[in-house]
């Protein structure tokens, strides 16, 4: 395999690595419980800070939940790209051979 190749996956996987940690540390600035919300004297001001805080939990869970869902699909796309150019390279070192070559299921 070429040293350019070699660069392009492991930048691949080191970005999966990085979009898994950078997704957990999203997840976790805000944390899993709020709180109570401070006393305010209307019950419509207290309703919409609940409820503006709810959605913020909720944004940042799924923003974390999402950028290590990608840091995974880049793992399964490094695993992938890598597992076909070692096949290709298994056919390539074998095509002087065409009777050596068997599919690989």
């Amino acid at each position: 395999m070429s040293k350019e190749i070699e660069v392009v996956f492991a930048d691949v996987l080191k970005t999966s690595e990085i979009f898994k940690d950078a997704g957990k540390a999203y997840a976790d600035i805000v944390p899993g419980k709020i709180g109570a919300v401070p006393e305010v004297t209307e019950g419509s001001l207290e309703d919409a800070i609940s409820s503006v805080l709810n959605a913020i939990e909720v944004m940042y869970d799924a923003l974390g939940f999402s950028m290590q869902a990608h840091g995974e699909k880049l793992k399964y796309v490094h695993d992938n790209y890598r597992r076909a150019e070692k096949d290709v390279q298994g056919l390539l070192d074998r095509i002087d051979d065409p009777d050596g070559i068997q599919p690989t299921f």
